[in-house]
């Protein structure tokens, strides 16, 4: 039991709005769990409650807009300095409610890995992450972004985001065809930009980072073995195919009623669809890229080694092989 647990009386303050959190550890923060459509939201937040062990835990839900629904969960509690946010497809491993809490956080919003059911990845998707809410109420990030940088994703500012090591929620966006092809769809965006600029296929090796460069290359192909999995790949797929040869506007992702509209037309997959993403998707990476079948995926996953983070780009230079294939040459 942590030493810093607040007592009910503080609790009961915070609760009121009366004081301002003073923090030591995960276990002394504020939890938000936010939700918009998810099919398994519910029960995740369920889970939730019984595994965060104190009374502040709220729920956010169906906010539209990421910026938005972050801002809502800052004014959930309103005099704490920090809050957690929680995904609704995720659900938090108890361990992390022991976790010290680095030394002068101060305006600073940091972020643990999620690690992905469908394909096994680790990163910041879906991860938990602790927020400054004075930083939480002054970001214009997405929907009320003001630079191109920030209109799709919140990290790109180093100086306002950390990383930490370790993972403590594991992420199930495969409760749907729908919710499993929107996470692959939105990923293959993201991880295929810089700094809110779509990499040109031509220079992906000299601009990607090495580590978002398998993490896309896992989306595009790991997952079979799960329920739904398969619909995360088309959408990563898909994702590619509509970048690099459609002319597509990456900032509609943030629009889940576009995705809404947007899924209607992959109700049916064909043979002829599927051989247009295969080739898209070889086309743009310069090899053959298989979508690996359930054995397969399964074993991909069991051989998967995370490495620590934060993870630099001289880190990846002798923790991958890509040397071996035609980068930093």
């Amino acid at each position: 039991m942590s030493m810093f647990k607040l007592s009910k009386d503080d609790k009961a303050k915070i609760l009121a709005g009366n004081v301002k959190h003073t923090a030591r550890t995960t276990r002394d923060i504020p939890i938000v769990f936010l939700s918009f459509d998810e099919p398994n939201a519910d029960a995740n937040w369920k889970t939730l409650q019984l595994t965060t062990p104190h009374q502040e835990v709220q729920r956010v839900h169906g906010v539209k807009g990421f910026d938005a629904c972050h801002k809502a969960a800052a004014q959930v509690f309103p005099n704490a300095g920090y809050v957690i946010t929680v995904d609704a497809d995720s659900i938090v491993d108890p361990a992390f409610f022991e976790l010290r809490l680095p030394k002068g956080i101060g305006f600073m919003s940091y972020t643990w890995g999620g690690r992905q059911f469908t394909n096994g990845l680790m990163y910041g998707n879906g991860g938990l992450k602790l927020w400054n809410t004075e930083h939480l109420m002054s970001m214009k990030s997405h929907e009320a972004s003001n630079t191109e940088r920030d209109e799709v994703d919140f990290c790109w500012d180093e100086s306002q985001y950390k990383e930490l090591p370790g993972c403590y929620s594991t992420v199930y966006t495969n409760a749907s065809p729908y919710q499993a092809f929107r996470v692959g769809f939105r990923e293959g965006v993201k991880l295929s930009t810089e700094a809110g600029k779509v990499i040109n296929k031509d220079n992906i090796k000299e601009i990607m980072h090495a580590a978002n460069y398998q993490r896309l290359l896992t989306w595009l192909t790991v997952g079979a073995d799960v329920k739904n999995g398969i619909w995360s790949i088309i959408g990563a797929r898909t994702a590619i195919r509509q970048l690099y040869f459609n002319n597509f506007d990456y900032t509609l992702i943030r629009d889940y009623e576009w995705f809404n509209e947007y899924f209607k037309s992959f109700e049916t997959i064909t043979e002829r669809g599927m051989k247009e993403l295969q080739d898209a998707v070889n086309e743009v990476y310069g090899f053959n890229l298989p979508i690996l079948d359930e054995s397969a995926s399964l074993l991909f996953k069991q051989l998967q080694l995370h490495p620590e983070k934060p993870l630099t780009y001289d880190d990846v230079h002798w923790r991958t092989n890509l040397k071996l294939f035609g980068w930093w040459q």
